[in-house]
Parts: C-alpha cells; sequence; structure tokens
C-alpha cells in the first residue's frame, strides 16, 4: 500500500480493487470464460447488454483506482447500474411467471445468469453507496471528488493484478463476441447457437437483426395487444368492429327475435356514474345486478329501484381498471375486470353482523346486509381480497366475458393482432384456480366461409344455459352457441338492434342486454332465448 496515502485512502482504493475485481472476474469472467469457453454457451442480445454494462462499470471502477474518485466517475456508475437494473429486470420479466426451473441456459447457485444481473447491479449502488462513506471532508480525496485536483495515482501491486485480470477479461468478452455476433454491422441474436471457433459455421449465424428493432421501439414492448373495446370509454385506436353480420365468418340462416320490450336504466344511485359494463341475474331472489365501471353495484327487480347497493374502494387492492361482465355463483355474484381479476359481494340476512372494518375496507358506500365475496382471515384480522386467474394459452389476451354453470368460471379471449386466439379457460370455483384451457374449435356440421377464422369474432357477453353457452359477439352481430365442456361452437346466429353491447343476462326464456348506444345512453334490450 502506497505510504504517502492516509489508512483512508488506502482502506477506500482497497475497496474500490476489490469491488472491480468482484463485478469483471466473478460475473463476467464466469460468464465469459467458464460458461462461454468451457459450456460453449452464447449470450444473446439482451445477455450482451448486461455484460456490456458490468464491463463499463468495471472500467468505471479502473478510472477511479487511477484518476481518484471524480465525480464524473461516481455518477457514471450510478447511470449504468440503473441501466443494468432495467436490462435485467426486463430480461427476467417474462420468465418470473413460468413454472418453477424454466428459464434460459445454466444455472448459477440454483438462479439462471441473466437473472444475476439484477442482484450484480443492485450490489453496484450499494457498493458504490458504501464507498463514498470514505470520503471525508479532510480527505484527501474530497479534491478529486470536487475536481481541485486531477492526478495520476500510483497504482499498489493489488491494484495492478486487479487492473490487468479486468482488462484480459474485457478483451476476451469482445474476442467471444467477434466469433459468435461477427464485426459491425451484424449484431448479437435473440436465441444464439453454441460458440464454436469454426468460422465456416459462425459465420452462418451472423444477423443484423437488432437493428430492425430500433425503429419498431414501444415503450411497452413489441408484444403488446390493444386494449378491451368499451364504448365512450375505452376506444383503442386502430380495432376495428365490423357490425354487419353478414361480414362474419359463419354463413347465417338464422336470427334472434328481438322483444317490444326495452328497460331503461333508472336507478338513482347509479345516475352519477357514466359507464355501465355489466349485468348479472340471481334466479333464487329473482333480481338482477348492474355495475358501473367504477364498481358501483345496484340490485335491483325492476331497473328503477334498488334493493341493495355498493360502492367498491376500486383503488386499493388488484388491478380492475376496466369492468366487462359479471356472473352469479351461488349467492356470490362475481365482478370482473378485463385482465382477469374479480371481485365478488354477497348479500346476507339482516340479523348477520359485518365486521365494520371488512365493510370499511371493502367498501365507500353500502346499504348494508351485503359483505364482500373474498376476504382472508389474518391473526383474527378480516382482510377483502380479489382474486385473478392465471392463464396459459391466454396469456396474452385481455377477456370481456365471465360465466358459471357452478362449478367452474368460465373466460373467453379476445383475439389480438399479436395472439390471434379465441381461447376458453376455465377455473375451479373450489379456489379459482386454472384448471384448463382449450382453443375453440367448430362443430363439423357448422362451416366456416373460405379462408376465415373464428378469431374474427369479439366476444364480450356470455352465459350458460344447461349444457350450452350463449357468446355474443360484437363484431358481426352475432350469436354464438358453444358446446362449452367440449369447447365447440355448435351454432351461430344473427343478432340485430344493438349498438355496443356490453354484457349479458339470461332470466328465463329472455336474454337481457346491456348495450351502449350511439347516443351515449345504457339501456337494457331484451330478446328471445334461442336455446
Amino acid at each position: 500500500m502506497n505510504t504517502y496515502m492516509s489508512k483512508n485512502d488506502q482502506y477506500f482504493y482497497l475497496f474500490m480493487a476489490t469491488a472491480v475485481l468482484l463485478i469483471l472476474a466473478i460475473p463476467v469472467g464466469f460468464a465469459n470464460i467458464y460458461l462461454g469457453y468451457f459450456h460453449n454457451e452464447s449470450p444473446c442480445t439482451l445477455c450482451w447488454f448486461e455484460r456490456i454494462g458490468m464491463v463499463v462499470i468495471g472500467i468505471l471502477g479502473m478510472f477511479i483506482l487511477r484518476y481518484g474518485p471524480q465525480i464524473k466517475y461516481i455518477v457514471c456508475v450510478f447511470l449504468f447500474a440503473g441501466y443494468g437494473i432495467y436490462m435485467g429486470v426486463r430480461h427476467t420479466a417474462s420468465w418470473w411467471q413460468r413454472d418453477i426451473g424454466i428459464g434460459l441456459g445454466d444455472k448459477l447457485v440454483g438462479a439462471h445468469t441473466y437473472t444475476w444481473a439484477v442482484v450484480v447491479y443492485w450490489c453496484v449502488v450499494v457498493v458504490m453507496g458504501l464507498a463514498l462513506l470514505f470520503i471525508h471532508k479532510k480527505s484527501s480525496m474530497m479534491r478529486d471528488l470536487s475536481h481541485e485536483k486531477v492526478e495520476a495515482k500510483p497504482l499498489n501491486t493489488y491494484s495492478k493484478i486487479v487492473i490487468i485480470a479486468s482488462f484480459l477479461v474485457v478483451c476476451s468478452n469482445a474476442f467471444q463476441a467477434l466469433i459468435i455476433n461477427g464485426i459491425p454491422p451484424f449484431t448479437g441474436k435473440s436465441n444464439p447457437d453454441r460458440l464454436t471457433f469454426d468460422m465456416s459455421i459462425m459465420t452462418k449465424t451472423w444477423t443484423t437483426e437488432v437493428w430492425s428493432r430500433l425503429f419498431k421501439f414501444n415503450l411497452l414492448g413489441k408484444n403488446t395487444p390493444e386494449n378491451v373495446y368499451i364504448k365512450d370509454l375505452i376506444e383503442p385506436s386502430g380495432l376495428q368492429i365490423q357490425r354487419d353480420s353478414s361480414e362474419g365468418a359463419f354463413e347465417l340462416h338464422k336470427s334472434i327475435t328481438p322483444l317490444s320490450q326495452d328497460y331503461e336504466i333508472s336507478i338513482p344511485k347509479l345516475s352519477n356514474f357514466k359507464s355501465l359494463n355489466a349485468i348479472a341475474y340471481h334466479k333464487e331472489n329473482d333480481e338482477f345486478a348492474l355495475i358501473s365501471n367504477e364498481m358501483a353495484v345496484a340490485y335491483t327487480k325492476d331497473f328503477k329501484n334498488s334493493t341493495g347497493y355498493v360502492l367498491f374502494d376500486k383503488t386499493n387492492g388488484y388491478d380492475m381498471k376496466y369492468i366487462v361482465d359479471a356472473t352469479f355463483i351461488g349467492d356470490k355474484l362475481i365482478i370482473g375486470a378485463f385482465n382477469k381479476t374479480f371481485s365478488g359481494i354477497q348479500k346476507v340476512d339482516t340479523n348477520t353482523t359485518i365486521d365494520p372494518m371488512l365493510e370499511w375496507q371493502a367498501f365507500k358506500e353500502t346499504s348494508g346486509s351485503i359483505m364482500p365475496a373474498f376476504y382472508t382471515n389474518k391473526n383474527n384480522w378480516l382482510e377483502p381480497s380479489r382474486k385473478y386467474i392465471l392463464t396459459i394459452r391466454a396469456k396474452q389476451n385481455y377477456v370481456h366475458s365471465y360465466a358459471s354453470d357452478g362449478e367452474f368460471l368460465y373466460l373467453l379471449s379476445i383475439p389480438n393482432k399479436f395472439s390471434p386466439k379465441l381461447i376458453l379457460s376455465y377455473a375451479s370455483t373450489k379456489d379459482y384456480m386454472l384448471s384448463g384451457e382449450t382453443p375453440l374449435s367448430v362443430a363439423p356440421h357448422l362451416k366456416l366461409k373460405d379462408n376465415r377464422s373464428i378469431n374474427d369474432y369479439y366476444i364480450v357477453a356470455s352465459s350458460i344455459v344447461g349444457d350450452k353457452m350463449l357468446a355474443l359477439s360484437m363484431r358481426y352481430s352475432t350469436m354464438l352457441v358453444i358446446d362449452y365442456k367440449n369447447a365447440k361452437i355448435i351454432d351461430a346466429y344473427e343478432i340485430q338492434g344493438l349498438d355496443n353491447p356490453k354484457s349479458m343476462a339470461i332470466k328465463e326464456d329472455i336474454l337481457y342486454i346491456l348495450d351502449r348506444t350511439n347516443n351515449k345512453k345504457d339501456i337494457i334490450k331484451t330478446y328471445k332465448n334461442p336455446l
């Protein structure tokens, strides 16, 4: 150690030299030498982005060893640490919700190597913060920090070894990158091949695919689907909703008969809300439930008077930004959002005592005798909860309809340009965990038009009648009949007179469809149940 330096200075440079050694020799060196040369594992594009950030931070550490803790070096270390944390989260985010053990490449201490980027860059922030504690007010390093005097620092043996080893690691990474990715304008690969020094093979894998991504930059990512369509609430640009039933994928020869009875909704408690998004019918109590997007819920028998009312505290809890449908499971009213998240309420006897704290946490307003359908008991503390269904096939799809036969809760996905799938997902009502998913198919007797697909349909409402499901498609004004146990479309009807349907309930042989008219009014339109 240099004798002219104070003990405090010596500790600082020892600390920094060790930090440089650790970030370059362990994560970068291990990935480059052990995984690369011994296991022939090649880094993908995002791996290279993570590794380059570590290299830059290591080089900045060398500059600090040589020229002292200049403010520009320290600021750059924090900036690149922020960059690295972002890249690490971006790389691992798509794998966090996969099943246990699923990932890319090899593991280090039980975790896939790319997941370590978040840990390494987080450590950089902590280590740099601790290093700054060595810089006291009267320390000689304060002059370096304030740019009062910039001079090269003599390096001790340990620092020289660290710099030489780091330099070799950086050169080795550059060599590996040249072999795997090629010389510019060639770039990294999202799905790299194993490392080989046979250049007749490696040159065939070089690509310029990364450059094309620069012209398609999207802050939310490249596979972000358009949002759900709810008239006057959210209308994604570019989403086309063709209403003409004759343009659909099926040749329709049957229609659903409209009834003369329509209902205007005049419940005072709902008049302050701009958009009613869902309707459901409870057979045992012979009453409907209407739900606004703000999660105001009114029970009613005639659409004029309320027999029970609550206004949820929508903001706190799992995200339920857009309410799309509702259904009853026994006495529980399930209120479903576009992202497969749902909440619920149930009426109770007037003699039933509802925990006042539970009631306050769940509702902003309540008429009483209504309690949350879902809540947890934490050490005798009742807390309202919301549930969600984690899908696999429909992972990149929103939903617009919820239906139940009592045993399962059924969801139908909305196809989009990134995931053009019409998937029937269902979860057990015992625990609301995914029980199965099946792409809808078409029964042999029901013919599609040439070069057409059922994925054109945009299902906004569904209800179950016996062993069949009615699914209303806003696009092409079509009512699909689904054998939901076998996930097959077995019939299709034309349905006219709807402007912007949002939800549907069935009472006996009548369909009650919540429709948003083109003059911004929510009404209930009725049709004869074709089943």
